[in-house]
């Protein structure tokens, strides 16, 4: 009788150790999304987040996915706003232009995204923000990147799912045409309607989604050529990777030497010493500036870099060099449009 009691005992202390977990499991306000490169059209069949409270939600399915590497898709308002962070997930997707599916379940870093939504980071009005999405990105090849998104977009994770089999019944129910001849109409649709001759869809750049990924140490600075005491207000920069950041002027994080993935945009704005404003969007050309970064980090091994955004004292023009401790590349091929601003 005594054993029973004390059996009856441990399974109630586990179970009631296990309700505890749950209801004290850190909450965070995110929603699920995805997305695809732009002109590589993807589209979701299937997929959930699960979180260790038992709970799950879905990822958004049923669209056309092409929105840009690391930016958001469709976001359904489902459950609650407060979600524990999720521990693994699932999916099933199209690639239409490779007329193949891929799926798989995967484990998430959940350690590296419970530290991310605690910390937060500091946005563009220089006020404390948190992340408000998790994204996955759906590439050609069956490649999958995890990103947290916010006004600071981080790559989590990335993933090789594997090609799998779909019958038509599971993809479509409803449709009249066989599973091949569906993804042809839809492929030739995409082509025609979306993509226009952007892209030579009989030459998948496979590979390229995993070419984005590599990282430098690097930061960037700008140098005012102007008298006095022009201050740098905002800056967003854009990586390859699909990460980003956009933030206030004085933030330290910009001029940290940190890992960075090659930038593809940059957009500042700044008021000189009168208090005039202006602004700037940089565009890099993607195979200079990967040259440029190669040729740099390569030579003697260099590991730190220096992107500078080079003003001119009329406020009117911008030059833009990568610079290490020997040497100085200017990027030339850079489209740059200086513009004036409101203060």
């Amino acid at each position: 009788m005594q054993k029973q009691i004390k059996t009856l005992f441990i399974i109630l202390f586990i179970a009631s150790s296990c309700n505890s977990q749950q209801n004290t499991m850190k909450k965070f306000e995110w929603r699920p999304t995805a997305n695809a490169p732009k002109y590589y059209a993807a589209e979701i069949i299937d997929g959930n987040f699960y979180m260790e409270d038992g709970s799950s939600i879905y990822i958004p399915k049923g669209h056309t996915l092409m929105t840009g590497w690391g930016k958001t898709g469709a976001a359904h308002i489902v459950g609650d706003d407060f979600k524990p962070v999720p521990y693994k997930f699932d999916i099933k997707w199209v690639s239409y232009l490779e007329e193949k599916f891929y799926g798989g379940t995967f484990e998430l870093p959940k350690k590296k995204l419970t530290q991310l939504f605690e910390e937060g980071y500091i946005n563009s009005q220089n006020k404390k923000e948190f992340p408000d999405s998790i994204v996955i990105g759906l590439a050609p090849g069956g490649v999958i990147v995890v990103w947290l998104y916010g006004s600071f977009t981080t790559e989590i994770a990335r993933y090789q799912a594997s090609e799998i089999k779909m019958t038509i019944e599971e993809f479509k129910p409803y449709a009249t045409r066989t599973l091949d001849d569906y993804l042809k109409v839809i492929k030739s649709n995409i082509i025609e309607e979306d993509i226009k001759g952007a892209i030579d869809v009989n030459n998948i750049p496979f590979g390229l989604w995993d070419t984005y990924r590599k990282k430098y140490i690097w930061a960037p600075k700008i140098n005012f050529k102007a008298d006095g005491n022009p201050k740098l207000k905002t800056i967003l920069v854009n990586s390859y990777n699909g990460e980003f950041f956009n933030t206030y002027g004085e933030n330290p994080f910009i001029t940290k030497m940190v890992e960075r993935a090659i930038p593809s945009k940059i957009v500042m704005n700044w008021n000189d010493s009168n208090g005039n404003g202006y602004g700037a969007k940089v565009f890099f050309n993607e195979e200079e500036i990967f040259k440029v970064f190669d040729a740099v980090y390569k030579q003697e091994k260099r590991n730190e870099g220096i992107l500078i955004l080079e003003v001119d004292k009329y406020n009117s023009n911008i030059k833009v060099f990568l610079e290490s401790d020997i040497e100085r590349i200017e990027l030339k091929k850079t489209i740059i449009k200086v513009y004036e601003t409101s203060r």
